[in-house]
C-alpha cells in the first residue's frame, strides 16, 4: 500500500512538471474603438503615381460591449497607391486597473467619397498583456472607417468581434 501512495505521489509531482497547463475557456468578446489621429508621417514612394508609406500616432478609447472602457493608443504603419492598400497596426490597450492588452492588427484600407474616407477590414491578435491579461490569448476581425485623408489623419472607428481566452 505504501509503495502506490508513494508511485502516485512521485506521479503527480511529474505530471506537475511534463504537462503544460491547461488553458482557459474561449470568451467571446466585441466593441468599437473610436480614436484620433495625432500625428501622420508620409513618403512618396516614387515607382507610380500616388504610391505612399507612412506611419501615424493615434489616442482614443475601446468601448467593450460588457460596458467597459480602456483608452487606446498605438501606431500604424501603410502602404498605400491612392488611399487604397493595406496597413499593419499596434495597440496597447489600458485599462482602469492598470492591466493592459497588446494588440496586432492586419487589415486592408478602401477609400470612398473621393478620398475624404477611407473604409477598414482586418483581423486582429493579442500579442501579450499585463495585469488581469497576462498571458492572453485572442483574435478576431473589425471593420470600420476613418473620416479625413490618409496624409493629414482624422477620426477612426471600428467595430470588432473575436474571442479570447488564458494561454
Amino acid at each position: 500500500m505504501r509503495r502506490w501512495g508513494l508511485f502516485l505521489a512521485m506521479f503527480l509531482s511529474v505530471a506537475v512538471v511534463l504537462f503544460p497547463k491547461v488553458s482557459g475557456a474561449e470568451e467571446k468578446i466585441s466593441g468599437r474603438f473610436v480614436y484620433h489621429t495625432l500625428k501622420v508621417e508620409t513618403v512618396e514612394v516614387g515607382d507610380v503615381p500616388g504610391h505612399i508609406n507612412g506611419i501615424t500616432q493615434n489616442a482614443g478609447l475601446l468601448f467593450y460591449s460588457n460596458g467597459e472602457i480602456a483608452m487606446i493608443t498605438g501606431t500604424n504603419l501603410f502602404d498605400y497607391v491612392d488611399g487604397k492598400g493595406t496597413f499593419t497596426a499596434n495597440r496597447v490597450y489600458n485599462h482602469s486597473d492598470g492591466s493592459t492588452k497588446f494588440v496586432k492588427l492586419i487589415g486592408t484600407a478602401t477609400p470612398v467619397d473621393g478620398g475624404k474616407k477611407s473604409v477598414f477590414e482586418g483581423t486582429y491578435e493579442y500579442t501579450g498583456g499585463t495585469g488581469r491579461f497576462e498571458r492572453i490569448g485572442g483574435k478576431g476581425t473589425c471593420k470600420g472607417e476613418r473620416l479625413g485623408s490618409s496624409k493629414t489623419g482624422g477620426d477612426t472607428y471600428m467595430d470588432f468581434t473575436g474571442t479570447e481566452w488564458k494561454k
